[in-house]
């Protein structure tokens, strides 16, 4: 039988463990549910997958919206890596139902039919708290992004990775037609963003100039909307694609998840939950 005072050394011994596995366990990235769901389209349901931290909840919910080349390894990966920090996932396929060819598909009514939808469907979800939606955009994605800032003032957050702001002024550098070339350039949207947005750029990137977020960036700070860039030297588009696919830049894509991590949790982690 052990003395009171070996007694009150095990008890402290067992407390002490018990704390650091409670800090690790808090440390470590939590399970991640996922599921392939359907959503009310404009047009028909629509595909998407869902990813959700395990625990009750609620947890911000966060869009994750895809290249013009479709939801693929890369976005499924980064919303199942930010899931496991503590926010449920959503990312639309908004192609399932049409093709609208590269060009025709920009700010298409439907696309932003189905985008508003699938905001819809992730603000609905039980482990979601509707106080706090944010939206992360790759290309393609990264203009809806900024569309869904400038459309829905519930969002709070809205990361955007090298995406075109005017295609306009990317036709001074290289061909645009169809729908895209007589879109209105998001400069022109600042005025109804509300949430902070975080721009990523590779100072390289041959397929959208860096001087797109530059624009972005200068006009929504000229409007008094908090904006912050950030451009990669060396990286080029899609340089947070996986490891061995052209473009990956190993650097720039650890440091511009550890900014949209932070920035992300700044803006969507501690806010007051949703009632009713």
């Amino acid at each position: 039988m052990l003395s009171p005072r070996a007694s009150r050394r095990a008890f402290g011994a067992a407390a002490l463990c018990l704390a650091a596995m409670a800090i690790a366990a808090a440390a470590a990235p939590a399970r991640v549910t996922e599921r392939s769901v359907e959503y009310p389209g404009s047009e028909g349901e629509m595909p998407a997958r869902l990813y959700v931290p395990a625990g009750p909840g609620p947890y911000p919910g966060v869009l994750v919206l895809h290249t013009i080349a479709g939801p693929g390894p890369m976005l499924e990966d980064f919303a199942r890596r930010l899931s496991a920090e503590g926010f449920v996932t959503m990312t639309p396929d908004l192609f399932a139902l049409h093709e609208f060819g590269a060009e025709g598909r920009v700010d298409h009514p439907l696309v932003l039919k189905d985008l508003a939808a699938a905001l819809t469907f992730l603000r609905a979800q039980p482990a979601v708290d509707r106080a706090r939606l944010g939206v992360v955009g790759f290309s393609f994605g990264g203009r809806l992004a900024v569309l869904a800032a400038a459309t829905y003032p519930d969002l709070k957050a809205a990361v955007v990775y090298y995406a075109v702001t005017s295609f306009q002024e990317l036709a001074k550098t290289r061909p645009v037609g169809g729908r895209a070339l007589h879109s209105r350039p998001t400069t022109e949207l600042v005025g109804s963003i509300r949430a902070p947005v975080q721009l990523h750029h590779g100072a390289a990137d041959r397929s959208v100039p860096a001087a797109q977020s530059r624009l972005l960036h200068e006009s929504l700070t000229a409007a008094g909307r908090a904006s912050t860039l950030f451009v990669y030297p060396g990286a080029d588009h899609l340089f947070n694609a996986p490891p061995g696919s052209d473009g990956h830049h190993p650097e720039a894509a650890a440091l511009s998840w550890d900014r949209t991590l932070r920035f992300l949790k700044e803006h969507l982690v501690g806010g007051p939950p949703a009632r009713g």
